[in-house]
């Protein structure tokens, strides 16, 4: 069974919209969490956005460093690589 909660509200003259407090509580919905809108036809969703945390650049480039060493590239070949490019782009 699919449980539903109900809140209602008005648009404001700016275009903000107030989601009900028992709603906010419910998905623990604080300022700034970011929604995503969706519709289709009369139906407009806010759908809650999580954001995955990523804490230091090392973890960022981390899949590309791993993907370098197996490629077995040398840095010489790298950097040729990046020069050839940067020369394209001009």
């Amino acid at each position: 069974m699919i449980k539903m909660n109900v809140g209602f509200t008005k648009l404001s003259s700016k275009g903000q919209v107030v989601i009900p407090l028992n709603i906010r509580k419910h998905f623990s919905l604080k300022e700034g969490t970011p929604l995503a809108i969706v519709t289709q036809d009369d139906t407009i969703l806010l759908k809650k956005m999580e954001i995955p945390k990523i804490k230091t650049w090392k973890e960022v480039a981390m899949p590309f460093r791993e993907a370098a060493k197996k490629s077995k590239f040398t840095k010489e070949e790298l950097d040729n690589l990046i020069r050839e490019a940067r020369k394209s782009r001009k």
